[in-house]
């Protein structure tokens, strides 16, 4: 049995149907071929499990985050009733017959959490390298740890994708979230990832990266090694993937363009992607305004600040993130007057997708979360780094935003709460996600309220944003089909898991020197936090 199939429990039949009646790839037309030449292939089905057939299931709370048609609201003592993928009731009571019942008594039943921007990896890196001792490190963002040294690849997860791959999406669901944006990591290639995604049970939204240059060293600077056509045939494989996997794996599976990073995009890969996207009709999202380096490279390079560009090119418009958009050019660390940064993105329609803990951790501000709401911004969360837990980045979120505008009035609960639900629907153009009213997709989390760290709970959003964690998510269901029930997980066996994780992070860790710019091991790049006693000096 290889590697990939020993964590999964067998789900086979969905999978197997998907990859017998999937349509074979053909070659496609080049990127500037007329785009009305271009038709989009039939998604890929799969068969029904076992226990597809049609159920009702109730869930009896406990609070229940209801939806009113205009926001969320707060149902005491609440029920919701899904058959099959869809919810039929939301509400105080239910009359009619069920087939399954779920006692959530003193717990939160809540609409299953959108994390609009993960880097689907194992933590063997970032653990250690997102931490302030690294100088280098300070506020520029990946690349002052990623990026090789020239001409040296770094080490990959190599035949260890799958663990990447399995651990990224389901660290992210274990902490409640149902829909996952993958942007554009897709370790070990984009099919064996859309495989693990499809069995894992995942709701994702997928599609490879592209980019017209890469990042490394040259001895202590950062350089950008350019190559348009490799940007441009990035996008024809992006393209290829939207046509041959959306709506794969019963719909749960869908696509997005990832143009990498805003330094890394040529204004015309920029301008090709938002074509297709539109032509496609799929989101998109790109990396953009995310660092202070970037910031002063495009004033350099164009003139304008990286949102300023944007809106130049047309790339700005609804059903489009933004990766961070931290630096506008009126950010304290940027100190730009020419422009109205926040204003353009309101106008546009796009989304902000905020990844406040990674921000935190180098001492930078989201200025600021309020700010841009009250500017009529849509906002979505993203946990980007390790913890994948988007009910840790509401509180970072809320936190961070109070000392921003050094106010407690901001940074409210059911604000960041929203982000992280309805937020990331907007961005995807889903009225049926991160919501739960009749229609919806029966995607829903409990999560366990009676312990010590809530102790009385008066509103379950406000404890939950102040006091919870993802650890406190017992119960995940996405599409009606339960992934996680009453702590335990249903369709892998995680202690295997972190043990291969464990042996993948050594091998990692033991690499460093060969690609890293300074060509130390890793303890003399980030010394450990005490001095680490050696196995004879444990023996003496």
């Amino acid at each position: 049995m290889d590697t990939f199939h020993l964590f999964f429990v067998a789900h086979d039949r969905a999978s197997l149907a998907f990859w017998v009646r999937r349509t074979l790839v053909q070659p496609r037309d080049a990127v500037k071929t007329p785009r009305a030449t271009l038709t989009r292939r039939a998604a890929p089905t799969s068969i029904p499990d076992a226990e597809g057939d049609l159920m009702k299931t109730l869930i009896q709370g406990g609070w229940v985050v209801g939806y009113d048609g205009h926001g969320h609201e707060l149902i005491p003592n609440g029920c919701v009733v899904f058959e099959n993928d869809r919810l039929i009731h939301v509400g105080r009571a239910f009359t009619g017959a069920v087939d399954r019942r779920v006692d959530a008594a003193g717990k939160l039943v809540s609409p299953g959490l959108i994390n609009c921007h993960l880097h689907a990896a194992t933590n063997a890196t970032q653990s250690v390298f997102l931490d302030g001792l690294k100088a280098d490190y300070f506020a520029s963002n990946f690349v002052g740890y990623v990026a090789p040294r020239r001409g040296v690849p770094p080490p990959r997860a190599g035949d260890r994708a799958d663990l990447a791959g399995t651990y990224g999406l389901w660290a992210a669901l274990r902490a409640g979230s149902t829909t996952i944006l993958d942007v554009g990591t897709m370790p070990g290639g984009a099919a064996p990832f859309t495989k693990i995604a499809g069995e894992l049970g995942v709701r994702a939204y997928l599609g490879p990266a592209f980019r017209s240059a890469g990042y490394a060293f040259d001895g202590s600077r950062i350089v950008w090694e350019w190559d348009e056509a490799a940007g441009l045939a990035g996008l024809e494989r992006a393209i290829a993937y939207v046509k041959e996997y959306d709506g794969a794996y019963d719909g749960r599976i869908r696509t997005m363009l990832f143009p990498g990073q805003l330094d890394t995009c040529t204004p015309e890969l920029l301008r090709q992607a938002r074509r297709w996207a539109d032509d496609l009709g799929v989101p998109m999202q790109l990396h953009a305004a995310m660092n202070q380096r970037e910031f002063h490279q495009i004033l350099e390079r164009h003139g304008q600040t990286p949102i300023q560009l944007l809106r130049s090119i047309g790339f700005l418009k609804p059903r489009t993130g933004l990766g961070h958009c931290v630096f506008h050019n009126e950010h304290s660390w940027c100190h730009y007057p020419y422009g109205d940064d926040l204003h353009v993105l309101a106008d546009s329609g796009v989304t902000v997708v905020h990844a406040p803990y990674k921000y935190a951790k180098m001492g930078v501000k989201f200025e600021s979360f309020e700010r841009y709401r009250a500017l009529g911004i849509n906002l979505a969360l993203g946990t980007d780094t390790y913890p994948q837990d988007l009910v840790h980045e509401m509180r970072w979120a809320a936190l961070m935003c109070r000392m921003a505008d050094e106010s407690f009035r901001v940074g409210r609960p059911q604000d960041v709460f929203d982000a992280a639900t309805l937020g990331g629907a907007r961005h995807l153009g889903r009225d049926d996600l991160g919501r739960l009213a009749p229609g919806a997709k029966a995607d829903i989390i409990v999560v366990d309220l009676l312990q010590m760290h809530y102790g009385a709970v008066h509103d379950p959003i406000k404890s939950l944003v102040e006091c919870g964690s993802g650890r406190d998510v017992e119960t995940v269901i996405v599409d009606g089909q339960t992934l996680i029930e009453n702590n335990r997980a249903l369709k892998l066996d995680e202690a295997a898991l972190l043990r291969s994780v464990q042996a993948e992070g050594e091998r990692l860790w033991h690499a460093v020197p060969r690609w890293h710019w300074s060509a130390k091991p890793l303890d003399d790049i980030v010394p450990p936090s005490y001095p680490v006693r050696s196995r004879a000096q444990a023996r003496a």
